[in-house]
């Protein structure tokens, strides 16, 4: 007597395109600041890897009771390139910094640490590295040999 209705469940296409809008409009306003983080991700990786590098420097400096230096230059590909050597042995291999970090200003640095771990350079030595978005992080070295690093163009 009494028949049941046979309910079908699902989402109409009209449910779907609205879904979809949304998903693809959020997508749009989330990309550029994705893109704008993973920029400063990269060179704030790639300072801190230098910033280690100079330190492993300074400390294989006073081990082996030698100078030791670190060269930083722009490579022929347009990458950064990192070299350390003290007495002539490498100290690590030549390491290439994030692709995105791409600029120099100086194009190529030397930071020598004597055999007490001191910077040669009488006064801070800066290097400043900036990446493919013209944000530009520095690393300081002190002439007592302490390397820090900071997200401006110059350190204090």
């Amino acid at each position: 007597m009494f028949e049941k209705k046979h309910r079908e469940s699902g989402f109409s296409l009209v449910e779907l395109m609205v879904v979809c809008a949304i998903i693809g409009i959020a997508s749009a306003l989330a990309i550029p600041n994705y893109v704008e983080w993973k920029a400063q991700h990269d060179l704030r990786e790639a300072v801190s890897e230098f910033a280690g590098n100079l330190n492993l420097a300074r400390v294989v400096a006073m081990n082996r009771n030698r100078q030791a230096t670190v060269t930083i230059q722009v490579g022929g590909t347009g990458l950064i390139n990192v070299d350390g050597t003290a007495g002539g042995t490498p100290i690590f291999s030549t390491q290439t910094l994030s692709g995105s970090v791409t600029g120099l200003p100086s194009g190529t640095t030397n930071v020598n640490f004597s055999s007490m771990g001191l910077s040669t350079a009488a006064a801070n030595q800066i290097i400043p590295l900036v990446n493919t978005r013209g944000l530009s992080y520095s690393v300081s070295v002190m002439p007592s040999g302490k390397v820090t690093w900071c997200p401006k163009a110059t350190c204090p």
